[in-house]
């Protein structure tokens, strides 16, 4: 039977979009290695160094890579680091958006007998907050906003914040 190429079930993620900036490396469904530092900014510093101090330098068959919402120039760092690593690697980059990832983190924590709806709430930049409610299927049930911090806890109306 052959054999699985190397780093094949590996996933390099990358978040460059918020005040943080975090890289992790994972086999199937275990975490490797992974680093996160709140920065604020000097991302495009920080960021490769980050990835080459993982196991094999970050090498993965998938990068994903936070695509927003947050700092235009946070989300270019990381698209533009994971789409020159997937060339040199022939992997594959694929994006996903951060106030999904953290409903969906949020409802599989949450205990009960169902799961329930989440508001997402995240520090948007500039005094403001980026906010998302989805249902319990983790679908969004309205756009994603920008609001001033009195304006989104007025919209919050989910059992789980």
């Amino acid at each position: 039977m052959p054999q699985a190429a190397p780093f094949s079930r590996r996933r390099l993620v990358i978040d460059s979009a918020t005040e943080s900036c975090s890289v992790a490396l994972y086999e199937d469904d275990a975490l490797i290695a992974g680093e996160c530092l709140m920065l604020g900014r000097g991302h495009a510093e920080r960021l490769v160094p980050m990835i080459a101090a993982l196991p094999d330098k970050g090498r993965a068959a998938t990068i994903l890579v936070d695509s927003g919402p947050g700092s235009f120039t946070g989300i270019r760092v990381g698209l533009a680091a994971a789409r020159a690593l997937a060339l040199a690697w022939n992997a594959h980059v694929l994006g996903y958006q951060s106030l999904e990832l953290v409903a969906a983190m949020a409802r599989a924590q949450q205990g009960g007998p169902a799961p329930q709806p989440v508001d997402v709430v995240m520090t948007g930049g500039h005094g403001e907050w980026f906010f998302r409610p989805f249902d319990a299927a983790g679908r969004p049930t309205a756009p994603l906003a920008s609001l001033s911090p009195d304006l989104a806890l007025a919209r919050l109306t989910a059992p789980l914040v």
